[in-house]
């Protein structure tokens, strides 16, 4: 501003927004809040005319504070593990202290002239500022569409931003204002004018107010220090006393005093050539004596509004929070604002915050009229973020953005790279060998010698495939040994064998069951399950999970349906095991047929490792027990078994098995050797189990929510999904891999990781795990502490 003068920024005839005016940017400058960098735009016609300007500054703005699901404890602790997560650098168009129109405009014609302009050098500015993004702030639902048409071509994208709050002033008094209120509100509203009176509070309204500055700066930090909404600036003493000295004649503040010393002020802001009186700043001391009862807060809003209707002006602009008190004075209205951003080189990036932003930034509680207003520009942003037209099938792709967020705050993990087999440390690509808590072969199966060598043989005998159906060319006598062995195994007269064990679940489920049927499901229940469920097109309910009383409740209101009930032997998530002699016994009662997925018990529980339904006596009331080779058997591949007349009909009704090559030789043959060690070597199942408690032990001594339920199942439960991911990769940086958890497999509450162990963990190994998470969990404190 040092190189400019009023005569040479500021706008003739008015044209001026009062923020955007010299004498209130100086000030701003000045004072250096938030460490912002200033740049100033000056849009002049071929012959020097002024058309427009801008005031840009770039600031570094952490994203993460507007996401309302991260409690301040989880943000700290994010911030203490990825001190850079959701924070970047932006080159901003508009004003950081308070709203206002992005542009200065000598005629509203030359918008889109400007606009273009302002939009290329920004550009610039942006790389000499090493800003990743661009945004133009508190565009007016009336230039939306002007904004949209010129800034869409270049990249940005629109996100509805903060709500405004502002009253339109038709009144000759403030008395004239109040008679339009309901008797008991207008009572209310008078009665904080009498602080005096009441709680012998003094106000004084001061034109000059520099020496109270840092009693301001102060005051001001307590309202920021206890606000739940979103605020950036950070206001400091240098700040009041520029405002002091640059704008007299076009600020007041008034000083609140309780015994002489001051608790709390309100600082205004007008221009004399508009029509806007603005509501700059507040600032209380929360622990004064009478801060509840006193309510200076709508005594404020009742002096500036006093003080707006004496100066002339016709509306009052009131900010961004605090919208429930503010729309208790009347003509006080609620209106969307709406940003226009990009990121300088990443499409994506551009997308996906403009999405985060919608989803993070919450919409206040507001009158029916002005939320039907809200939802109108919800859902028109949503689809102007749209890269693809509404009647294509991947609009789906571009709207997501949960993924791409976890990319864009730098705390993507999935899809990790190793370089050596699963045991009790795997070797990282990236990060070296590193304890393993994350996998399934729950038997450590998977590099046995016995495994390996029956897998290389048939692999040499038979070849690497099968090319074909079961139905047809697809089945080797490999296929029918296992399916005969694995009937014996569980009692049943059949089985048949699928390609995967999702495949399985679908294959059997949809061939069973039809539209008319229903199946009744605990609420926990596998994705498979729900999947294969309305593949089949039968109806189905859900109980709430291991409640058998509901469960019950359910069968008794459905008497007469041909039902099968649906089940996890354990929970794949919780580590939790069903209820499943309660549910035998219920089925036999109410005429139900039963389908237990005993994926995660098979190999692990009950006498030979037969499950959990065997574990609890009850697997001759199983009609169909399914399981899985991919975890316990150490290779790919699911069967179901049961009854001979059922697997028959599955066996040519079920899609998933008739129109799927069959599971190469390699695999048969390693899930055979595997099953019979299993059952040969009952210490792999004990250990396994032994390391899942010790683990649980330790990690609910650090102090973690980890329980125990007798698998090789141990969740970790966090309460957020974000830090769930962001805990698993600062967990798989310090040498422990962990599965984070977050919906939709798990409610959001329930986010964290899942951790599960092999029959050959090492103790070493287990207790360094355990001193990994110890420093995770001194975050997690420290993160309580400072929040």
């Amino acid at each position: 501003m040092n190189e400019l003068t009023p005569e040479t920024w500021d706008l003739p005839a008015g044209r001026m927004p009062t923020g955007l005016g010299y004498d209130f940017l100086r000030p701003v400058e000045e004072a250096g809040i938030n460490e912002l960098r200033h740049y100033y735009l000056a849009a002049d016609d071929g012959e020097g005319q002024a058309l427009g300007r801008a005031n840009i500054y770039g600031v570094r703005f952490d994203l993460a504070t507007t996401d309302r699901k991260l409690t301040p404890a989880w943000r700290a602790t994010l911030k203490r593990w990825f001190p850079d997560f959701m924070a970047f650098r932006f080159l901003e168009c508009g004003m950081l202290t308070h709203l206002g129109a992005p542009l200065a405009l000598r005629h509203e014609d030359d918008l889109e002239r400007v606009l273009h302009a302002v939009a290329r050098k920004m550009d610039e500015l942006a790389q000499l500022d090493g800003a990743e993004f661009l945004m133009l702030r508190d565009v007016d639902t009336a230039h939306y569409q002007r904004y949209l048409d010129t800034l869409r071509p270049v990249g940005f994208r629109p996100a509805l931003g903060f709500s405004r709050t502002y009253a339109d002033i038709r009144w000759s008094s403030l008395r004239e204002a109040l008679a339009e209120l309901p008797r008991r509100k207008r009572t209310q509203m008078a009665a904080t004018l009498r602080f005096r009176e009441r709680f012998g509070i003094e106000v004084q309204a001061l034109d000059e107010y520099a020496q109270h500055a840092p009693v301001l700066a102060r005051l001001w930090r307590n309202v920021m220090s206890g606000a739940k909404e979103y605020q950036r600036e950070v206001l400091n003493p240098e700040f009041f006393v520029g405002c002091s000295r640059h704008l007299q004649g076009r600020s007041k503040l008034w000083l609140f005093r309780y015994k002489g010393t001051p608790v709390a002020f309100v600082l205004t802001l007008w221009d004399e050539q508009s029509e806007d009186y603005v509501w700059l700043e507040w600032g209380v001391d929360r622990d004064f004596e009478h801060y509840q009862k006193a309510n200076l807060y709508r005594a404020a809003m009742l002096i500036i509004l006093e003080d707006a209707i004496h100066r002339g002006k016709r509306r009052l602009e009131m900010g961004t929070t605090n919208y429930f008190t503010k729309l208790r004075l009347p003509g006080a209205r609620v209106v969307p604002i709406i940003y226009f951003l990009r990121h300088r080189t990443n499409p994506v990036h551009t997308t996906t915050l403009a999405r985060l932003m919608a989803h993070n930034i919450q919409r206040p509680d507001l009158p029916e009229e002005m939320s039907a207003e809200f939802s109108h520009w919800e859902e028109r942003i949503r689809k102007d973020q749209d890269a693809l037209p509404a009647h294509d099938a991947f609009r789906k792709i571009d709207r997501q953005h949960k993924y791409t967020g976890l990319k864009l705050g730098g705390v993507y993990g999935f899809y990790p790279q190793f370089s050596g087999p699963q045991q009790s440390t795997i070797r990282s690509t990236e990060l070296g060998e590193i304890v393993l808590l994350g996998t399934n072969s729950y038997l450590a199966l998977a590099t046995h010698p016995e495994v390996v060598a029956a897998s290389v043989e048939a692999a040499y005998r038979y070849g690497t495939g099968c090319s074909g159906s079961p139905l047809l060319n697809g089945t080797l006598d490999l296929h029918t040994r296992l399916e005969e062995e694995l009937a014996e195994f569980l009692g049943k007269t059949a089985a048949l064998l699928c390609s995967t064990g999702y495949q399985t679940n679908v294959a059997a489920i949809s061939a069973l069951c039809e539209p008319g049927d229903l199946i009744i499901m605990d609420s926990l229940d596998h994705r498979s399950l729900f999947d294969a469920a309305r593949l089949s097109g039968a109806d189905f309910m859900m109980y709430r999970h291991n409640d058998m009383e509901h469960l019950a409740q359910v069968l008794r209101r459905t008497e007469g349906r041909r039902r099968m009930i649906v089940v996890d032997s354990v929970f794949s998530m919780e580590g939790t095991i069903g209820e499943l002699a309660t549910i035998g016994e219920l089925a036999d009662r109410y005429g139900c047929r039963v389908y237990v997925d005993e994926s995660h018990a098979l190999g692990v529980l009950g006498p030979d490792g037969q499950g959990a339904a065997a574990a609890l006596g009850v697997l001759p009331r199983m009609d169909l027990v399914m399981g899985t080779f991919s975890k316990s058997f150490a290779s790919i591949g699911g069967f179901v078994a049961g009854d001979r007349a059922a697997i028959d009909y599955i066996r040519h009704n079920g899609a998933g098995h008739v129109f799927s090559a069959s599971l190469p030789p390699a695999a048969v043959a390693a899930t055979h050797a595997a099953l019979r060690i299993s059952r040969r070597d009952p210490d792999r199942r004990e250990r396994v189990l032994a390391a899942a408690e010790y683990m649980a032990l330790g990690l609910a001594r650090l102090g973690y929510r980890a329980g125990f339920h007798g698998t090789p199942i141990v969740p970790v439960v966090l309460g957020s999904p974000t830090l769930a991911h962001a805990g698993y990769l600062k967990l798989m940086q310090a040498g422990v891999y962990v599965n984070p958890v977050a919906p939709p497999a798990v409610p959001e509450e329930q986010s964290g990781f899942r951790t599960t162990y092999l029959a050959d963990h090492r103790r070493a190994d287990l207790d360094r795990a355990l001193r990994v998470f110890a420093e995770l969990a001194k975050d997690l404190r420290q993160g309580e502490t400072r929040a």
